[in-house]
């Protein structure tokens, strides 16, 4: 992310792992407010989406911009039998 630090990196994970009792690759931060998600995915849900206040950009390694300043709020992850809360920020990847 751009213009924001994201923190401690041994606390992200890229994997798939179980959100709202639905599997899903997620790039998922327990040191931060928000975690992202894939549009497919996101049309699973059955939270209906909000919509931020501010935009959010997100440069790939190979220096892709994406955009977003849509939200799912209290959504539930599991990690390892464990249920954390997470707001999930939806990203057209």
């Amino acid at each position: 992310m751009e213009g924001e630090d994201t923190g401690d990196h041994t606390n992200i994970i890229s994997d798939t792992l179980l959100v709202n009792h639905l599997y899903t690759h997620i790039l998922f931060n327990s040191g931060t407010a928000r975690s992202f998600v894939n549009f497919e995915f996101v049309k699973k849900l059955a939270s209906k989406p909000d919509e931020m206040d501010i935009q959010i950009y997100v440069t790939t390694p190979l220096g892709t911009v994406y955009h977003t300043d849509i939200i799912f709020g209290d959504c539930a992850v599991n990690v390892e039998g464990r249920t954390l809360p997470a707001d999930l920020v939806q990203l057209e990847l």
